[in-house]
């Protein structure tokens, strides 16, 4: 008998996928996963395998909760962020060809939460950001004009804020470039 054309593509350095565990509870076990691309590449092959069975759908539930925000804020991969809004938001909207598919398995609300982060995601990996700004106080003294700074010494409702304009105001003085120049 003649092998296979196909023998030509296999890899033997790979390993070869076990059955599927189960638990003493008699669900199945979902596999771990690393990135997204493997969660993504995980939804596929489960959902390949979907046929009307308790067991499954709640091994695709499993499997999908799995993906978290910060799971997502986490992914350097734009390709598999690019992917995931792809099918969160057709999650949003089901077409009703699934069987059980990630429209089943989060809430309205936990699916925009989750939507709202892999876009966030997708820009700042399109702009090149590999982590996200770091937070910090919105409004900074030293940035601000002498005018403003002025402005809000006088109007401000916060006295610590007002406590750290008049201190820049005092720094700016001594420093010989502020208002009193």
């Amino acid at each position: 008998m003649m092998p296979s054309p196909l023998l030509c593509y296999a890899r033997m350095d790979t390993e070869v996928p076990t059955p599927a565990q189960r638990f003493n509870g008699g669900g199945m076990k979902v596999p771990p996963f690393g990135d997204i691309a493997a969660w993504l590449a995980e939804i596929d092959r489960q959902a390949g395998l979907m046929r009307p069975s308790r067991r499954l759908y709640e091994r695709f539930d499993r499997t999908a909760r799995a993906l978290t925000p910060d799971r997502i804020r986490r992914c350097d991969d734009g390709v598999s962020v690019a992917d995931l809004v792809v099918r969160l938001r057709a999650a949003r909207h089901p077409g009703g060809q699934d069987l059980h598919g990630l429209d089943r398995v989060w809430s309205r609300a936990e699916l925009g939460v989750l939507i709202t982060e892999a876009v966030n995601r997708q820009r700042q990996l399109a702009m090149g950001r590999l982590e996200a700004r770091p937070k910090g106080p919105r409004l900074d003294p030293r940035r601000l004009p002498d005018a403003r700074l002025e402005h809000l010494i006088q109007h401000h409702r916060d006295l610590g804020l007002v406590e750290a304009l008049r201190a820049e105001r005092r720094r700016r003085d001594l420093a010989g470039g502020g208002h009193a120049a």
